[in-house]
């Protein structure tokens, strides 16, 4: 549901990666292949009317089987299960047109490689769509309206599927509407204090980012450092990840509990010195040949989902062995409180960060950062200005939990919903499109209900505008034209 800056250029590092492995693996023909070169398949040059697709039950596919082209995006996690049903969670990159036009690429694949025929998605109640259009215009007349709406954000990449194409591919809600318009008021209800709270905790961010200086050791600062340039993008994963990792071994920290960081580490380092043209060519040495038989096993091996959820936990630890007193110690915990704080505002928080929100509530409690802010200020003979209008967020932290709440029990609805839709149109494929956000929970619900599944992230290279993304997300106005005279 919702996509941070660093959730995006995670997603553009495991592109970038994925090229670079089909570039040390492949053929002679390897070179030519390139996340960044022109789509092969673009929708929007689709012409003509497609065949109806077959009603019956679908042949079983193996999720491992499952392949997206790689100008649209990537496969992030695969799960296989027991029951014979295969979902393909495309995680939605809301209000962004680079997103949502590679997440029709990527559903127009599916279409054509595996006879999807099933598209249920959020943010969508019934089975009304734009399919009634589709004899009052030419088809290049809808491509240039659809593409038009899709900019401005008014239509999502599945309704420009539906507008632009003849696909008779079957778009299913699996919202229920009282639950989702509660979780709409919800955010209306963020959105009347949201601004004022924003400016408390970007306060507060400034004052606790004076008191570093003076209260962290060498070894805090240098990381705190790190991770503003990382998150600046100033500095790029992998630098970044290299740190944190010969960090780790500097302090003992046992890497064997973040196998993906050690993975990586190693396969960035056998890549430096694998020769590709003497493996293309025949002419490597049998120790060449082990050490490239060694990176694709690493490459392989690589969990790249299970390797951005590793992130937190080795910084925590990181933070946890350099600290050497209870002011640093009680810094840091504010210091990521208040960056969470201001994503839970901005609706752009990650499922790693809300899950620590809800485990460390008592870290959450603005007069503790205020209390602590103006003893340390005192205790240096700082003259800094601490706000007292904590009020502002302790007054309205049921509210902010109350959003998130609603939007996690939409996901049990989102897994009743599918299981409805596949069993009714006897189909074992199926695709479910849903924000990021819902990934973690719903890749559970369906993994314990025996279904397989395939986690796709569409190509985004871009950053989202958030104000049309909130304007997006309380819109109505869809059901008004959806569907429309019907």
């Amino acid at each position: 549901m919702y996509r941070s800056g660093k959730g995006l250029r995670k997603t553009v590092f495991f592109l970038v990666f994925l090229v670079s492995v089909l570039l040390v693996s492949g053929s002679s023909h390897a070179a030519d292949r390139s996340f960044w070169r022109s789509r092969g398949k673009n929708i929007q040059s689709t012409s003509g009317t497609k065949s109806p697709l077959k009603k019956t039950t679908q042949t079983q596919i193996d999720p491992l089987e499952i392949e997206i082209p790689e100008q649209y995006g990537a496969i992030i996690e695969t799960h296989r299960g027991s029951n014979g049903k295969l979902i393909i969670h495309i995680q939605d990159a809301h209000s962004n047109y680079e997103g949502q036009i590679n997440a029709a690429g990527i559903l127009e694949s599916l279409i054509e490689n595996y006879d999807l025929n099933l598209i249920l998605k959020e943010s969508k109640i019934t089975d009304r769509d734009f399919k009634y259009l589709r004899d009052r215009a030419s088809l290049d007349e809808r491509r240039e309206i659809a593409d038009g709406l899709l900019r401005d954000g008014y239509i999502t990449g599945v309704n420009y599927l539906d507008l632009a194409s003849d696909y008779p591919v079957k778009i299913q809600g699996i919202e229920d509407k009282g639950l989702y318009d509660e979780n709409r008021n919800a955010l209306w209800e963020i959105d009347r204090f949201k601004d004022l709270a924003a400016g408390y905790v970007d306060k507060l961010i400034v004052l606790s980012g004076a008191l570093k200086p003076h209260i962290y050791n060498q070894d805090l600062l240098a990381l705190d450092g790190e991770k503003k340039a990382y998150d600046a993008e100033r500095t790029d994963l992998v630098t970044y990840y290299k740190y944190l990792y010969e960090k780790a071994e500097e302090k003992d920290i046992p890497m064997y509990l973040f196998p993906n960081f050690s993975i990586l580490i190693k396969a960035e380092g056998l890549e430096k010195v694998i020769d590709l043209t003497k493996i293309h060519e025949g002419k490597a040495s049998d120790e060449e040949l082990r050490l490239y038989d060694e990176y694709m096993g690493l490459t392989k091996d690589l969990d790249i989902n299970g390797l951005f959820k590793e992130e937190p936990m080795l910084q925590e630890a990181l933070e946890a062995a350099m600290a050497t007193n209870p002011d640093q110690e009680r810094l840091i915990r504010i210091s990521k409180a208040l960056s969470i704080m201001n994503n839970l505002l901005a609706i752009k928080v990650v499922p790693e960060e809300y899950k620590y929100f809800t485990d460390n509530k008592e870290d959450f409690d603005p007069e503790f950062w205020s209390d602590f802010l103006k003893e340390k200020s005192k205790e240096l003979g700082f003259s800094l200005s601490i706000p007292d209008n904590y009020y502002i967020i302790s007054d309205n932290l049921p509210k902010i939990e109350r959003f998130y709440r609603i939007a996690a029990e939409r996901e049990e609805v989102f897994l009743k919903r599918t299981e409805d839709h596949m069993n009714k149109e006897g189909v074992n494929l199926a695709a479910l499109v849903a924000g990021g956000f819902h990934t973690p929970t719903l890749t559970r619900l369906l993994a314990d209900a025996g279904y397989s599944y395939v986690v796709v992230s569409p190509r985004v290279t871009t950053k989202t505008d958030d104000e049309r993304y909130r304007w997006a997300l309380k819109m109505n106005w869809l059901k008004e034209i959806e569907g429309g005279a019907r």
